[in-house]
């Protein structure tokens, strides 16, 4: 099989790295101020798109140039690029759990660190709602469920694409056999998530059978065509029209009782037409925006910042003894934002680069997920 289209473009991509941006920023802002915005939490189908469009690329790429998917070498990979920057936020949970949280909190607390070091905190919220009431609703680590779900497709997934590929070869089939099995995969979890949700909507939630469908998504995407036969205008309006029901989803109050439901598909497919469109270079074209220093810092930092800022907000009314004020929670963000830039640049970059093959790399699928 070939890579084609979007999975052999450049490696910069603005567009991405914006979506990486506007995805964390909707995630802190729910976060801080939910009556903000209140749909902020779909922050996180943002990413799980992204990440899989990138990482369906990353691979496809892979088996075009070697003929194989070298699971272990992905593995260390995703290891070496997600890990450090998460232990050292759990660590961190860990020394704050022993020196301010109530004693009746902390078998709690304990619990859901190793289920976030292990990669199943989903399936221990998931456990603990069935089981009743938690003890601590806003857990400092509750939000690490995201990190689990994408450490859990990056787990089945090479796998998986691999044996999809071997299939195609065998029956001749190629592209097309790949594509009609992701289709059909997306088809499958997306009907699950439908189903679920009406049986349970906070099983839902954090079920990684459910979520898969917004993988799929993204994989769908790497293995299309691209979109350069679009004409730029029109592909700079379809990018606009993405980031515009972007928009509308992060403004609209969500019912919790019918999420993640149908609805999740409005920024689902809104981020896939955002990807697919590209960076169109014509004049109106939301480039402008994507280029901008800011937004490219902010994207880079966006999965330290995602693991910084929950923990630094939900901990701090135990140390203080009080809930924290709006201007608290504004500074408690601009702590987290340096404690994001801190880590990215000298524990995430670092590691990261010492693991970097001698040519400059594809851009770095990553993860940052509410």
């Amino acid at each position: 099989m070939t890579a084609s289209g979007t999975v052999t473009r450049a490696s910069w991509r603005p567009e991405i790295q914006a979506l990486r941006a506007l995805a964390i920023a909707a995630v802190v802002t729910y976060h801080a101020w939910p009556g903000v915005l209140p749909g902020g939490q779909v922050g996180v189908d943002i990413f799980f798109v992204v990440s899989g469009y990138l990482i369906t690329g990353m691979l496809l790429r892979e088996h075009a140039a070697t003929g194989r998917i070298r699971l272990g070498a992905f593995a260390v990979r995703r290891a070496r690029r997600l890990l450090p920057s998460a232990l050292l936020v759990l660590a961190a949970c860990g020394v704050l759990t022993a020196l301010v949280m109530p004693e009746e909190f902390r078998l709690q607390l304990v619990r859901e660190i190793g289920a976030s070091a292990l990669s199943v905190q989903n399936w221990n919220l998931n456990l603990a709602g069935l089981a009743g009431a938690e003890p601590l609703a806003d857990s400092p680590l509750r939000h690490y469920w995201s990190l689990s779900v994408e450490e859990q497709f990056y787990l089945v997934w090479p796998a998986l694409l691999a044996a999809l590929l071997a299939l195609g070869r065998w029956r001749d089939g190629g592209v097309r056999v790949v594509i009609a099995a992701i289709v059909a995969i997306t088809a499958a979890s997306f009907l699950w998530n439908l189903h679920l949700t009406a049986l349970d909507s906070s099983l839902a939630y954090f079920s990684t059978l459910a979520r898969a469908w917004e993988f799929g998504v993204g994989a769908i995407l790497a293995a299309m065509p691209a979109s350069t036969a679009l004409a730029p205008g029109l592909r700079a309006v379809l990018s606009w029209v993405g980031l515009g029901a972007i928009a509308v989803v992060l403004v609209t109050p969500m019912d919790p009782a019918s999420f993640p439901g149908a609805i999740v598909a409005v920024p689902v497919l809104a981020t896939a037409a955002v990807i697919w469109a590209g960076d169109p270079a014509v004049r109106g074209s939301p480039t402008v925006l994507a280029r901008l220093p800011a937004v490219a810092w902010v994207g880079g930092i966006s999965y330290a910042l995602y693991l910084w800022h929950w923990p630094v907000i939900a901990f701090t009314p135990f140390i203080t003894g009080q809930p924290s004020e709006w201007w608290l929670v504004a500074a408690l963000i601009g702590l987290s934002v340096v404690l994001a830039w801190l880590t990215t640049r000298f524990v995430e970059q670092p590691i990261r680069a010492a693991g970097r093959p001698a040519r400059t790399p594809e851009i770095a699928p990553r993860s940052a997920t509410p």
